[in-house]
């Protein structure tokens, strides 16, 4: 070591020399051709019009008397944010953000996630705002470019944000936390840009104008509180993950298996187990192999940490094992939370303190605080909010899948599978004024189906029964019509009763809005939204109703192949699936469909309702 640190002294000042010399024909100017002078030029266009495309989205963010400092970023025209758990800890739950248009509007707080040190607020006082989407950390390489944004050292006087430059210098890393469970960073990006004090809950960008983390910490301890190229950013692909649970309001805890894994001879294998664990009843024993989670390839135990730590409770997480006489099985089980340790008041409990102003707010974001950190991990605070952001979802989805009001009527006709073999066929007609018919022929046996807008009607075997929202919703081309008809009503939910974003999970192996639906009368149902499409762009788009969670008793519905039919857009492929693992039972193929301008009244009435 002392030869090489010689050697080093000689060699080092040699080469720098080397490279500043004048004459050096690496840098002169001189030597530089026309067309390197343009790519040069061009790349640095190229990132100054990266930066002007997000540095609107940006957020400084202060406490309601506009002071502290911390960073935050828009990720929807409707003003939600994206900031750390530890950002709105210090601000409390609602204060001022401020954008580069060097105006200050206000924020409260919706939901927050101690465990991996994020939280969402939503920014109020205008009607769109200029947002920058989450792009794919999965496809983050070391070596690519990374420019971090925020409010370092509250700099930000006039409210335009700090930018530095960098590279991504390591991923998937690992950063322990702080407390029982809390600001755990796993799977995270490092980088090199500066990060320092007030950079916290701040956007990092890559060159397409997209999002790629959440900015949380450095490694300043015993170096100061200042930046020495060590930072890391909280990965937008676990982000997405939360997103869903943020926006329902509520307290979010991080997955555990009740499980743990080791590595043992070149294996990963499970060395510790709950036998109460769901996954141990779904099959997982001591001693099994951990082959795959979550579709990734597991290579060491630390590996599958850094993957659990990215989801949060109550996610439907997939692993393959092998069984000790060498068979694989996949389990599909719910995960449970890590519980966090309640908050306890810092400094005075009253008295004096109540009466020093400025210690008594101080001592009331405390409380407000305590509060929210108490309330029950996975419960709806504020179902009012939760509702908002549930109908801007739908009308979202509305609009995406509907170009304009014409009135008549979709007619779908289709093949009915069962392991790929045909069973029968199905006609439906789905009416602009919400109005539903489906024909039905299976093993030579025919049902008609109709709802007039008022009562739900079932016609077999001659015979005409009305039936509740319930059961017209469990019988199979029934229930997925009526879903997909929902497109038509001004809130394509109100059928079925009043919606909630019900939490984070996944639907057809996506990322997706889990949405209850609760009727005046009978029980609760569930429906899927997507979040992304095929190339990850946000887009809505339903995948998937079902009468309970899991699909496990009556099964559920998903829907793709979506297609232009008039001024809709609708699902020409619908499965009858069971299960978490969703597999598929029956399926509706429609082969064939028209937009019809009318069909006449009766066809949607029951025979008994008939004039």
């Amino acid at each position: 070591m002392i030869k090489q640190h010689i050697g080093m002294r000689f060699v080092f000042p040699w080469l720098v020399c080397i490279l500043i010399a004048p004459c050096c024909h690496l840098v002169a100017d001189d030597d530089l051709s026309l067309q390197d002078r343009q790519r040069v030029a061009a790349i640095e266009r190229y990132r100054i019009h990266a930066i002007n495309r997000v540095i609107q989205s940006v957020v400084a963010i202060y406490d309601e008397d506009r002071q502290g400092g911390g960073s935050g970023v828009i990720i929807d025209p409707s003003g939600i944010v994206l900031t750390n758990h530890h950002v709105i800890m210090g601000a409390g739950v609602k204060g001022w953000g401020g954008l580069a248009d060097g105006q200050l509007y206000r924020w409260k707080l919706i939901g927050t996630d101690p465990g991996g040190d994020l939280a969402i607020i939503q920014l109020e006082g205008k009607a769109v705002f200029p947002a920058t989407p989450l792009g794919d950390s999965d496809a983050v390489k070391v070596g690519d470019w990374a420019l971090a944004m925020g409010n370092p050292f509250i700099l930000t006087e006039d409210q335009v944000p700090t930018v530095t430059l960098g590279i991504v210098s390591g991923v998937k890393r690992y950063q322990p936390g702080a407390g029982q469970n809390q600001l755990v960073y796993g799977n995270c990006i490092q980088v090199d840009s500066s990060i320092n004090p007030g950079n916290s809950g701040g956007p990092l960008f890559n060159f397409k104008g997209e999002v790629i983390g959440i900015n949380g910490r450095g490694s300043f301890k015993e170096r100061g509180r200042v930046n020495v190229g060590l930072g890391y950013a909280i990965s937008a692909n676990q982000i997405k993950n939360f997103i869903p649970d943020l926006l329902a309001t509520k307290l979010v805890e991080h997955a555990t298996l009740d499980a743990s894994f080791s590595d043992r001879g070149g294996k990963v294998v499970c060395s510790q187990l709950n036998r109460d664990a769901p996954v141990a009843s779904a099959g997982l024993d001591l001693g099994d192999e951990l082959l795959e989670f979550e579709g990734e390839k597991v290579k060491n135990a630390n590996q599958f940490t850094n993957l659990i730590c990215t989801l949060p409770e109550d996610w439907p997480a997939e692993l393959l094992i092998r069984k000790r006489d060498g068979t694989e099985r996949q389990i599909i089980v719910r995960t449970f939370g890590l519980p966090y340790a309640k908050p306890r008041l810092r400094g005075g409990q009253g008295g004096k303190d109540e009466k020093d102003p400025e210690k008594k707010k101080q001592l009331e974001r405390q409380r407000e605080m305590i509060a929210l950190l108490s309330a029950n991990p996975g419960d709806i605070r504020h179902p009012e909010i939760n509702r908002g952001y549930a109908q801007r979802i739908l009308d979202e989805w509305k609009a995406s899948i509907r170009t304009d009001s014409s009135v008549g009527v979709a007619k779908l006709t289709g093949e009915i599978l069962e392991g790929g073999n045909g069973r029968g066929t199905q006609e439906t007609w789905l009416a602009s004024d919400g109005r539903i018919r489906v024909n039905q022929v299976m093993d030579d046996q025919e049902v008609v189906y109709q709802y007039d807008g008022d009562s739900f009607w079932v016609t077999e075997s001659g015979k005409t029964t009305e039936l509740t929202l319930g059961e017209a919703q469990a019988r199979w081309g029934f229930g997925e019509a009526l879903m997909m008809g929902s497109v038509f009503r001004q809130k394509p939910l109100e059928l079925f009763g009043k919606v909630l974003i019900d939490g984070s999970d996944k639907a057809m192996g996506e990322n997706a809005y889990r949405f209850k639906v609760v009727p005046p009368q009978g029980d609760t149902a569930y429906c899927w939204f997507a979040m992304y499409d095929v190339n990850g762009k946000p887009k809505v788009s339903l995948v998937k109703s079902s009468l309970e969670r899991d699909c496990l008793i009556g099964g559920g519905s998903t829907f793709s192949s979506w297609t232009q039919v008039g001024p809709v857009q609708l699902p020409l492929k619908r499965q009858r699936i069971m299960g978490l693992d969703e597999s598929v039972k029956l399926q509706v193929v429609d082969s064939d469909f028209e937009w019809l301008e009318d069909v006449g009244d009766e066809f949607f009435l029951a025979n008994n309702k008939k004039k």
